[in-house]
């Protein structure tokens, strides 16, 4: 009779770690081939693997060029899973497979990210630890510029800057620059690759935009979280590596500002009318 009571207690003590223990999702947005995919999607597997994270990781074309299946082919395992998109979302830019991937997406928590972007043991130990409190809805932290080989170059944040993301309105003015009720700019204070998420965001106040704000739908989207006032955690501290090289981007420069100046300006029409309604 002890030995079956011990075992059903080790039995409820395995169960309640696995609730607790933080399950993953990543999004790892594909489209343009270059020398640098592989090596990004390895580095980030390995420190996944070595924060001890139960986690899917998506590699998500989308529609780009078929060829990058050949690079990534024999990294593919019951974790890493490739898929690729019949629909454009994102026209070139890295937030575009967002959209697309979100229903392959089995983790509780969220982590979209750019093709080559990467990330540390460090990055995902700090966040398992931050969503511990259950009233963080998402995490973000500092990021380092790097060249192609990953040498570091300097933050990408001042590491002097700690917003406090537990009062989130304030932060939502900040970055609006309200003066009088008004919206001055739109200006992303938050640094989208280095940020993951709750995925009951998505019930509570719906899903990403691409269709409705391109390669801008990231910091829509965060602005929509802290507009609904929903508390998140900052940390100033680089964690993550962007790399700089020329194929950060598949677009034009023409395209981009084409593309990005409107959606901005709809963020900023967006965001007026909901604060001087929310102002009333």
């Amino acid at each position: 009779m002890l030995q079956k009571t011990s075992l059903l207690i080790l039995l409820f003590v395995v169960i309640q770690q696995n609730k607790n223990n933080m399950f993953i999702s990543i999004i790892h947005n594909l489209y343009k081939r270059n020398p640098h995919v592989r090596d990004s999607v390895r580095y980030n597997i390995l420190a996944l693997e070595e924060s001890k994270i139960d986690y899917q990781y998506i590699l998500f074309n989308d529609k780009g060029d078929k060829e990058i299946y050949d690079d990534v082919k024999d990294i593919l395992n019951n974790n890493t899973e490739y898929y690729y998109s019949k629909q454009n979302y994102g026209k070139g830019k890295g937030t575009g497979g967002w959209l697309g991937a979100l229903p392959l997406v089995k983790g509780d928590i969220i982590h979209n990210m750019g093709q080559d972007d990467v990330f540390t043991k460090e990055f995902y130990i700090q966040a398992k630890e931050a969503f511990k409190n259950k009233d963080i809805m998402f995490f973000s932290c500092n990021g380092m510029y790097a060249d192609d080989d990953l040498n570091q170059k300097g933050p990408m944040i001042y590491i002097e800057h700690k917003p406090d993301y537990s009062k989130p309105l304030d932060i939502f003015q900040g970055w609006f620059g309200i003066q009088n009720n008004i919206i001055t700019r739109t200006n992303n204070g938050l640094l989208a690759p280095g940020t993951l998420y709750r995925i009951e965001l998505h019930e509570l106040i719906g899903k990403p935009e691409p269709h409705n704000f391109g390669g801008a739908c990231d910091f829509e989207y965060w602005s929509r979280i802290l507009f609904n006032e929903y508390k998140g955690y900052y940390e100033n501290m680089p964690m993550w590596l962007y790399r700089v090289s020329e194929f950060s981007t598949s677009q034009q420069e023409d395209d981009f500002k084409n593309n990005i100046a409107p959606n901005q300006q709809k963020i900023k029409e967006k965001y007026q009318k909901l604060w001087s309604e929310k102002m009333q």
